[in-house]
């Protein structure tokens, strides 16, 4: 599983931002068997642009993401995530490690509709 997390810094220490489009930096994680294969972190491609968190949404689908941990995101991002198939994850205020792990425990909560996760 692909899983793309929101992050204000370089590494699985670092928190994850609260915010979706506007993120600084993905932290894009390879999890086989819950254990992680891979981990890369980039530069947010979209923070600076008009529509960033649509423009992201539409990033993430195009490089095979399966699920995203994040904070808050708009309903036109959500629904191009939700539509291409992509879990979306509610962030825990925690690091992300701790919400990696949180995810392969099952106790993140997962965002179904607009409502049920975001303001």
């Amino acid at each position: 599983m692909k899983v793309a997390i929101m992050t204000d810094e370089i590494g699985l220490n670092s928190n994850v931002s609260r915010v979706f489009g506007r993120s600084p930096y993905i932290t894009i994680i390879d999890l086989e068997n819950n254990q992680i294969e891979n981990e890369t972190t980039i530069e947010n491609p979209a923070k600076f642009e008009k529509g960033a968190g649509n423009l992201l949404a539409d990033f993430l689908v195009n490089n095979g993401i399966d699920a995203i941990i994040s904070g808050e995101m708009g309903p036109i991002a959500f629904y191009i995530l939700q539509n291409a198939g992509i879990t979306v994850y509610k962030a825990s205020p925690l690091n992300t490690q701790k919400n990696l792990n949180l995810l392969n425990e099952g106790q993140l909560k997962e965002v179904t509709t607009i409502s049920s996760g975001y303001p």
